[in-house]
């Protein structure tokens, strides 16, 4: 009787170890899915608000080097925390708009859209310029991210320099255009 006891008396703790040891694993590790449906209806939320606070800066405010068509960063704020940054770049090819969404302070998701002014062609079929009053979307990304991690991507087209997605970098830009429109902020308060 004691035997059988003990082994009853093992196998609740084994259990408990089981438990203590998988259950933090299990709670950090979200379905993604689950994720994903949180990070869209948080990205309805915001852009569903109308009273946002506007910050806007352009061109050098911002760049570091300032592009052929110039640029512009707007900083999107509710209650005093930054929630959505749209960054628009010209480049002489065309446009690439990144809009970023936080919560926290963290970003959760981002979209960016990369478009080129069509091509001019002569009779002949020789390239002759750009029309810079047309444009066509060449790709379009969207960001899923949890805690800093990238957790999903959905890609469609190509980049105009085959650039790859580098987390770690898109991540610093991200907080360091944060700062800026931040910063600016607070200086507009005053």
């Amino acid at each position: 009787m004691k035997q059988a006891l003990a082994l009853i008396k093992n196998m609740r703790n084994m259990k408990l170890f089981v438990m203590v040891l998988f259950f933090p694993l299990v709670s950090m590790s979200q379905n993604p899915n689950e994720l994903i449906l949180d990070i869209r209806a948080e990205f309805k939320r915001i852009n569903s608000i109308h009273t946002l606070e506007k910050i806007e800066l352009l061109n050098e405010e911002f760049m570091e080097h300032s592009t052929d068509g110039g640029g512009q960063l707007t900083g999107f704020f509710e209650d005093n925390h930054l929630v959505k940054i749209i960054e628009w770049i010209g480049p002489s090819y065309g446009t690439v708009i990144t809009e970023y969404y936080l919560r926290d302070g963290e970003l959760f998701f981002a979209y960016q859209k990369e478009n080129k002014f069509k091509d001019i062609f002569d009779e002949s079929g020789e390239w002759i310029g750009l029309n810079t009053s047309d444009l066509e979307t060449k790709f379009e990304g969207r960001y899923y991210f949890h805690k800093k991690e990238l957790i999903k991507h959905l890609t469609k087209g190509e980049r105009m320099f085959n650039q790859t997605f580098e987390r770690n970098q898109f991540l610093e830009h991200t907080y360091s255009i944060a700062e800026v429109l931040r910063k600016r902020k607070l200086t507009t308060a005053k």
